[in-house]
């Protein structure tokens, strides 16, 4: 990944392969996709499972940054992409200045959400019904190192 330069709408570039953010860990940004593809996968134990494929003018990361807990997914650059990176706190700030329902809408929002994918990993609906989420076995052995990579490069 490059430098990050908070404060702006450049968007920052991550080759294919790098994982962008990491299932259980704390999160500081919201992503918007402006290019390229990137996988949501569930890891458990040393296999993993596709969720989602997000593409230009997606949002990701929303779950955790708007409630503040870890994530629930790992995200990797399924292409080269560029993401604009906005931080937790210019979040969380535009609500709390916001009317005062406004934080009650995106907290049912976020619920709903995560029933959602609750839902489709429990059900295993999300690679069954999109071929473009199958992991072949090479991509989960890349994965599985890149993940690794970067939990070494977070300590």
């Amino acid at each position: 990944m490059s430098n990050i330069s908070k404060g702006t709408d450049a968007p920052i570039m991550f080759k294919a392969g790098t994982v962008i953010f990491a299932q259980g860990k704390p999160s500081k940004y919201l992503y918007l996709v402006r290019r390229g593809e990137v996988r949501l996968v569930k890891f458990k134990g040393n296999s993993l499972t596709g969720i989602q494929l997000c593409g230009e003018r997606e949002i990701l990361n929303e779950v955790a940054i708007l409630t503040s807990k870890p994530n629930e997914l790992t995200a990797i650059a399924k292409t080269d992409v560029e993401l604009v990176l906005v931080d937790q706190k210019d979040v969380l700030s535009v609500i709390k200045n916001s009317p005062s329902w406004i934080p009650e809408i995106f907290e049912t929002l976020c619920e709903r959400l995560k029933h959602v994918q609750d839902m489709i990993e429990e059900h295993n609906l999300s690679s069954d019904k999109d071929p473009r989420l199958l992991i072949n076995k090479d991509e989960e052995k890349n994965y599985i190192q890149a993940l690794a990579d970067f939990n070494g490069s977070q300590t």
